[in-house]
């Protein structure tokens, strides 16, 4: 089938960005191999129709192609785990920028409910230092897509299956400095109202929803872990980054002032309150 045929076909339905990279991905070509291709005769009418059903049915974009694009890098995602988002970059921004800042050498990375692993990738890219890190999710389907991503990158990350910090709260790490990332279910249940039909139809709940109360039973528990570990001394220097809703600047700060956390609130892209980062050293005595 011609090249222009397809395209008009699909132009119904995507961008041309959108049109491209499903014609990358059905082919193989690279952009610049598309570009001078006028016949693509891999692609049938069929395919082609199954595309359309898809964006006819809500089905995100980056679940057609099954990829995303966070912080410069490609991941493989697909509905086994939330489509990483451009928001969540200001948190791999802090961290690289904290890890860098470290004089002491054997920086530790964790991530909690990992995910694509989009966030511990892109920050071990972009800083050599970091010698050890370890990924938690609560979904084995997350983690086998997570290893998909760990695999391309070549990275030796450990996983565990487990929620939050249980599976790492006996190791000691107080010889290295520890960077802790969470970018963990922060929406009430049944909170609609500011998310697209994309994400309520297809995205996995578990990766959104489940608190009825303040929604950051979570984080609470979370910090919970971490300061046992502080006063057990299998921590010593210890960064938490959480990422919050649009609009629980206020219950954050009230929770963590309550406990006498150092904090500080960082805007995303969209110049919204996203990313907190925590320190722990009022506990570390």
């Amino acid at each position: 089938m011609k090249k222009l045929i397809i395209q008009q076909i699909l132009s119904e339905y995507f961008d041309k960005y959108q049109i491209d990279q499903i014609l990358q991905k059905l082919t193989g070509f690279t952009k610049n191999q598309l570009f001078f291709c006028e016949e693509l005769d891999d692609i049938t009418e069929s395919t082609l129709k199954i595309i359309t059903e898809q964006s006819k049915n809500w089905i995100p974009f980056e679940y057609i192609i099954n990829k995303a694009e966070f912080y410069g890098l490609d991941f493989y995602v697909d509905n086994r785990v939330l489509i990483p988002r451009n928001d969540t970059e200001i948190m791999v921004d802090l961290v690289i920028e904290s890890v860098d800042d470290q004089l002491n050498s054997g920086p530790v990375l964790i991530d909690i409910w990992t995910g694509s692993s989009c966030i511990p990738l892109s920050i071990l890219e972009n800083t050599p230092k970091i010698i050890e890190t370890h990924v938690v999710d609560i979904s084995e389907k997350a983690l086998e897509l997570s290893k998909i991503n760990i695999q391309k990158y070549k990275n030796n990350i450990q996983q565990y299956l487990w929620s939050l910090y249980s599976p790492l709260i006996s190791k000691d790490f107080s010889q290295s400095p520890v960077f802790i990332t969470a970018n963990l279910p922060y929406i009430k249940d049944n909170d609609f109202d500011n998310m697209s039909i994309e994400t309520i139809t297809h995205e996995p709940d578990l990766a959104l929803y489940g608190w009825k109360e303040t929604w950051f039973e979570l984080y609470e528990q979370l910090i919970q872990q971490i300061i046992q570990q502080i006063n057990q001394k299998l921590l010593q220097t210890v960064f938490l980054y959480i990422e919050i809703w649009f609009d629980q600047k206020e219950y954050t700060e009230s929770y963590l002032t309550k406990l006498g956390l150092k904090y500080s609130i960082h805007k995303d892209n969209s110049w919204i309150d996203r990313c907190v980062q925590i320190e722990f050293d009022s506990y570390l005595k």
